[in-house]
């Protein structure tokens, strides 16, 4: 009987502690892959002023904030579930919080993490006088991947 109740309580702690018998590398159920999509546009010649950008997805992840510098528009919408054709949306704003880009495209999201899509941004002539009357298109990139855990994606 004593020998009965230490095999339960053996296995019972293994249980709580998940230490028995565990793989090299096995993946923890409770931390299930991350997935993250990579935005890139860039904005070399960009009459338009961009200092803000937000990303959104149509999934409940709220709009996250991009990197504005001189030359790019980039950041990482992380969390995002696998799936195919996710829409990614992208806004950029002026110094006045005036829009003066945007666009969207869809990407698949996979367990490889290699998924890529071009996304199209378009100037908004009205917000953007020195974009012309046709307005100025930018095409950026859309990266998927897995988010390493002992680093950044």
């Amino acid at each position: 009987m004593m020998r009965v109740l230490k095999r339960v309580m053996l296995v019972g702690c293994c249980a709580l502690l998940g230490a028995c018998g565990e793989e090299e590398g096995a993946q923890d159920a409770g931390n299930p892959p991350r997935y993250a999509i990579q935005v890139h546009i860039p904005l070399e010649t960009d009459p338009c002023g961009v200092t803000t950008a937000m990303a959104s997805f149509d999934v409940p992840i709220e709009s996250v904030p991009l990197d504005v510098d001189k030359d790019s528009i980039h950041g990482a919408m992380l969390d995002v579930p696998v799936g195919p054709q996710h829409p990614v949306y992208v806004s950029a704003y002026n110094g006045s919080g005036l829009l003066v880009y945007s666009g969207n495209s869809s990407v698949d999201v996979d367990t490889e993490g290699e998924g890529a899509a071009s996304i199209f941004m378009f100037s908004h002539p009205q917000n953007c006088p020195g974009a012309g009357s046709d307005g100025i298109r930018i095409i950026g990139l859309l990266r998927t991947g897995r988010i390493d855990t002992a680093s950044s994606f």
